[in-house]
């Protein structure tokens, strides 16, 4: 990883195309470096002016007097390339490169200026930001180094009045939402330190920022905007640094539509597209996902302010009855509870209530008793609660005395209390009610469901970090089983059938029914001898589909009638798909019955190896009710994912019937993920469809399977 002071905190800058013009860009860029005390040396570099703003300007980067730590470059995209390579020589350590007319941009020329700003990127190992950058800025030094108009009034302070809020960072590819979070987070009391538009990312992706401000403890939240992710492997490495350091990541990632969808041979594939891919990175990660600016705003002021909770148990303190009972409605809609406060508890709240109130939660006090008691009373009751996991005030911040009051009692508690405290207002609010609360330690919401996504996005987080601090049992595969599957793997073709598919899976430990490969009528009916009731299924690498095909029987039995099915199967087979090749048939043990479940893997483009997980039939082909995770995953992500699906409650047993061996399940999901895993390289897709997963401590059978190989480079 680059050192990014010379970025982030430079001891001098140079302006490359300075100019005194603030209609311009460059004039702007020029203008608000130094009207916002940048404390540093400053080098205007123009031909045109012989001064700017006052400082003495020179022609060239050649004759800067030295080698500036950070050269900001405002040219035209065909003079960057020159310009930096007279960087280098120069000595220049970093750089923003505003110029647009890069990799963005269609067209033979704005490619090859891409190249070769590569090129001199790598030949002086010149740290840059950008191209197509909107700059960057860092209040600490203070640094503004950007033509954004947020920036425009420099009487206005970079940092909130209230200096409690965490330290939050930013790296956006777009320019224009890099900085859009400071301005609409700071009346929120949100303290912005490091903001990076990262641009192209030619150099620098989003996540080397916070790498870099992870090791040097620059800031406590990052939120980041990303259309790509260059290199999968250290964003990912990244996001555990962060998790590992507790400083959650808010991420919003574009690429959701179903025009992201590819096709696949296998189910897994088709169910497979780039947002439910994304998500299943990030829930793996702890990392949050932004939906929009405010979204992100409101997880990042609940993280900024708040301590984590132990649970998902809610106490909501109001003065509004309706309020109380509509906010009960959508905290318990984002999955959090409201349990009824200790009976003691209740006999001291309405003490300082009158009689017609409510304590058992909400604790509705009604508005007169807010007006005389306030909330910091309640709250040092309620925070006593074994059952309260967060405190939610309702109220109103439309009287701006009245609010700070209101704060300033607070502060006194919030300091020593244990659950995050939280105030939503049904009213608007002021920046200076807001400020106070904010001095006080609580973040303020004008959207009730805006509160209730931001509990529940400390409450998920809480839970993330708790699974991460739970020790994680060791799998391997044995040297000798991963090389001789490897192997096989690799002598094989393109497309497994259901009996190679399932040979080696067997090798990881998934369990195979009892069936039988045949190639004739008497072998087939010899192996339903031994077998019993069986499924009868033409095997063909060319036939991915063979219930389409016409290539199934079902519960056969009986010598003549096995003999006709095989017959049968062979005839639909080979009239379906007249050129396929056929390698028999395969006899197999009809599955006891129990829930169907869809397991597969798909290999994504950018993170590799996904696990899936559906329940079956309706629900993922057309509910899609599926969950992903990367592979590998070992039995405790495994429970979660499952977690994950909106029908898993049908696992545990319903209308009579018994719950599902979900261990047996959750050691299918480890064992193939490893799989997976140990053979990224190699594999395309797998579908286990259908799963049957029987009654609690009688395991499950793997009706089919299919193995999809990559092709090769």
């Amino acid at each position: 990883m680059p050192d990014l002071k010379p970025l982030f905190s430079p001891d001098s800058v140079a302006i490359i195309g300075a100019s005194a013009d603030t209609t311009t860009l460059r004039g702007r860029t020029t203008h608000y470096l130094i009207a916002h005390g940048y404390p540093g040396r400053i080098y205007p570099v123009t031909r045109s002016l012989p001064e700017v703003f006052g400082l003495r300007s020179y022609p060239t980067v050649a004759e800067l007097p030295e080698a500036p730590d950070l050269a900001v470059v405002v040219v035209p995209a065909a003079y960057v390339v020159p310009t930096l390579e007279e960087c280098g020589r120069k000595g220049v350590r970093a750089a923003v490169v505003i110029s647009s007319g890069f990799a963005e941009e269609r067209g033979e020329a704005a490619q090859e200026r891409d190249r070769a700003l590569r090129e001199v990127i790598s030949r002086f190992g010149i740290v840059v930001c950008g191209p197509n950058s909107e700059g960057l800025v860092n209040p600490l030094k203070p640094l503004v180094a950007t033509f954004s108009p947020v920036f425009h009034d420099a009487a206005h302070s970079l940092f909130p009045e209230s200096r409690r809020s965490r330290a939050i960072a930013v790296s956006c590819q777009s320019g224009a939402l890099t900085f859009a979070f400071l301005s609409r987070g700071r009346p929120r009391q949100l303290r912005f330190t490091y903001q990076a538009s990262a641009g192209n990312q030619t150099c620098l992706e989003a996540h080397d920022y916070f790498d870099w401000l992870l090791d040097s403890n620059g800031a406590d939240i990052f939120l980041a905007y990303l259309e790509s992710i260059r290199d999968p492997a250290r964003f990912r490495a990244v996001a555990d640094k962060a998790a590992e350091a507790g400083k959650p990541m808010i991420v919003a990632k574009v690429g959701r539509s179903e025009a992201g969808r590819r096709a696949a041979a296998s189910h897994t594939g088709s169910l497979a597209h780039s947002g439910v891919i994304d998500d299943a990175i990030f829930r793996h990660h702890g990392i949050i996902r932004g939906e929009d600016l405010d979204h992100m705003l409101d997880m990042a002021a609940a993280f900024a302010f708040c301590k984590l909770p132990r649970g998902n148990r809610v106490a909501v303190i109001t003065g509004s009855g309706g309020s109380a009972v509509w906010m009960s409605d959508l905290l318990t809609a984002h999955g959090l509870e409201l349990p009824v406060l200790e009976e003691d508890l209740q006999q001291r709240l309405m003490a300082l209530l009158p009689s017609y109130a409510s304590a058992q939660n909400p604790v509705d006090g009604t508005a007169q008793a807010i007006h005389e008691v306030g909330y910091a009373k309640l709250v040092e009751i309620v925070r006593e609660s074994q059952r309260i996991d967060t405190i939610l005030l309702i109220g109103s911040l439309a009287n701006e005395a009245t609010a700070k009051q209101r704060a300033e009692e607070l502060a006194a508690v919030t300091g020593d209390t244990d659950q995050p405290i939280i105030l939503s207002t049904y009213t608007t609010a002021t920046a200076a009610a807001m400020a106070a609360f904010a001095e006080a330690g609580i973040p303020c919401y004008t959207s009730m469901p805006s509160c209730a996504r931001a509990i529940r996005a400390l409450v998920d987080y809480a839970q993330f970090q708790e699974r991460r601090r739970q020790p994680k049992a060791a799998s391997a595969t044995p040297p000798a089983v991963r090389g001789e599957v490897r192997s096989a793997l690799a002598a094989a073709g393109p497309v497994l059938t259901e009996v190679a598919a399932k040979a080696l899976l067997a090798c990881y430990g998934v369990p195979r029914p009892p069936e039988a490969l045949a190639t004739s009528a008497e072998e087939a009916a010899a192996a339903a001898l031994q077998i019993g009731p069986v499924a009868l299924k033409v095997q063909s690498p060319d036939i991915t589909h063979k219930t389409e095909a016409g290539a199934v029987a079902l519960g056969v039995s009986g010598d003549a009638a096995v003999r006709e099915a095989y017959q049968r199967v062979m005839a639909s087979a080979k009239s379906a798909h007249p050129e396929a090749s056929i390698h028999g048939v395969l006899v197999q043990a009809m599955a006891p019955p129990g829930r169907e479940v869809i397991l597969g893997i798909t290999h994504d483009a950018t993170f590799g190896p996904m696990l899936m997980v559906g329940l079956g039939g309706i629900h993922a082909e057309v509910l899609r009710d599926v969950a992903f995770a990367p592979a590998p995953i070992g039995p405790q992500e495994a429970q979660s994912l499952l977690g994950e699906l909106k029908g898993a409650a049908l696992l545990d047993g319903v209308r009579g019937a018994p719950p599902a061996d979900r261990a047996a399940l959750i050691e299918l999901m480890a064992s193939l993920s490893r799989f997976a895993a140990d053979h990224a390289d190699l594999i395309e897709e797998i579908d286990l469809n259908p799963v049957i997963i029987h009654a609690q401590g009688q395991g499950l059978t793997v009706v089919d399977a299919l193995i999809v190989k990559r092709p090769p480079p």
